[in-house]
């Protein structure tokens, strides 16, 4: 009984600042990733399927950004790639000068191909139009 009141101030002191450490490192990591990332780009488009962002360049282009954490497998991740590729070949998007970010989200990968083509085709024709507004 003794022992046990003895020990308890000794184990908040060794163990309390380790706990604050981690928690400014996380939340240090956090803000910095959150704001490096996509700090620079405009967002375009966003629905619970992906996000367009706008980055300012001299060339144009489409990069596209698909988390480990969505899909764990790097086939999935491809097979992901290779159908946006394709669905913005076949439909010959007219976008703005620079480069489009496609970040995508899990529940693209549980579109069919049909319903992911519907999905950006609605996409794209906001962003003509929000593009025709400016």
């Amino acid at each position: 009984m003794v022992f046990e009141r003895e020990c308890q101030p000794r184990l908040e002191e060794l163990f309390y600042p380790t706990e604050e450490k981690r928690v400014e490192r996380f939340l240090a990591l956090n803000l910095s990733n959150s704001n490096q990332k996509f700090a620079s780009l405009e967002c375009l488009y966003s629905c619970k399927f992906f996000r367009i962002f706008y980055k300012r360049s001299k060339n144009n282009g489409l990069e596209i950004s698909i988390s480990k954490k969505f899909f764990r497998l790097a086939v999935e991740r491809n097979k992901t790639k290779r159908r946006i590729k394709e669905i913005f070949r076949k439909l010959s998007i007219d976008m703005p000068d620079g480069i489009l970010v496609f970040s995508v989200f899990r529940p693209f990968g549980e579109l069919s191909y049909e319903e992911a083509v519907m999905e950006i085709s609605s996409a794209a024709k906001s962003i003509a139009d929000n593009m025709d507004k400016k």
